[in-house]
């Protein structure tokens, strides 16, 4: 009879049933207090509420998080990870730039109705004044800005254009996208604003670059 070999096991510590338990709280503890975000908003958001709906003792969240901003933070890490995934995967995928652009739209109207977005508008003035919250702020931001750069940079090789960088052009994209955040969550109308007509518009440009594309003409921005 042939033994079996066994596999080694992997290296490091392995990880104790306590610890196990203690992840599996914490992620308890942040799922209630994202759907607590998600159907009441940030501002209502107390401890007391996650606990309840979490089935935990409150002292835990002040174990685990130390703070109501702590909770915060984690719950905005948890969103942004999945947003992100999301996002890297919409731009990899072998549509057209018109497209990801329109859906990028729609995945932005998704993220303001999950609490997302005014979350990163509240922690990011919270970070002002707060070292801790902020290093954590420009930890996403520079995410983004990763992404939003790399997909920059194929479009402009896309389109031919050389005459503009792809950081510069990133960094008007960015700029924009955050006023239009801030003006959003402060609840400004369409009707002074004009954000929901001008990302239509930057679609309505993408389609125009690719027809010229086809057509053999050569973009030049300057």
């Amino acid at each position: 009879m042939i033994k079996q070999r066994r596999r080694p096991h992997p290296r490091g510590p392995r990880p104790r049933g306590a610890d196990l338990a203690a992840v599996s709280m914490k992620e308890a503890i942040v799922e209630a207090a994202s759907r607590c975000i998600i159907e009441s908003g940030h501002a209502a958001l107390s401890t007391r509420a996650v606990a309840a709906a979490a089935g935990v003792n409150q002292s835990l969240i002040h174990y685990y998080f130390g703070t109501k901003e702590g909770l915060m933070l984690a719950v905005l890490e948890r969103m942004n990870a999945a947003i992100l995934k999301r996002q890297s995967s919409m731009y990899e995928a072998p549509s057209r730039f018109a497209e990801k652009w329109a859906e990028a739209c729609r995945f932005y109207e998704q993220d303001l109705a999950s609490g997302f977005v005014r979350l990163m508008a509240e922690l990011s003035g919270l970070g002002i004044s707060n070292p801790t919250i902020g290093a954590e702020v420009r930890k996403i931001e520079a995410q983004w800005r990763q992404l939003l750069e790399h997909v920059v940079r194929e479009a402009l090789a896309h389109f031919r254009i050389r005459s503009l960088r792809p950081e510069i052009a990133a960094a008007y994209l960015a700029a924009f996208w955050r006023g239009m955040e801030r003006h959003m969550v402060l609840g400004v109308p369409e009707a002074e604003t004009h954000y929901w007509q001008s990302l239509a518009a930057v679609e309505q440009f993408l389609k125009w670059l690719e027809r010229s594309r086809r057509a053999g003409r050569r973009a030049v921005i300057v």
